[in-house]
């Protein structure tokens, strides 16, 4: 995961809900009910670490991640 954010260029403490506005509630709630609201706490962890947050589950990790591609320079 910290390559991901990292490739997107953005500080850490830039907000998820301001830059990965294509994600859906159910993808950013089993996050803001962990406590990651930012870059860099999603940074932090791993993708097994998602996986564990309840309601996360391969699908949703498919589609954040597909968010932080779309939001890097020059990445697909």
């Amino acid at each position: 995961m910290r390559d991901l954010v990292t490739q997107t260029g953005l500080p850490d403490n830039t907000p998820i809900l301001r830059v990965l506005s294509g994600l859906t509630w159910h993808v950013l709630n089993p996050l803001a009910d962990a406590e990651i609201g930012t870059l860099g706490a999603l940074a932090q962890r791993t993708d097994d670490d998602l996986l564990a947050l309840p309601g996360f589950g391969p699908r949703r990790l498919d589609a954040l991640r597909a968010e932080l591609r779309r939001i890097a320079p020059g990445k697909d």
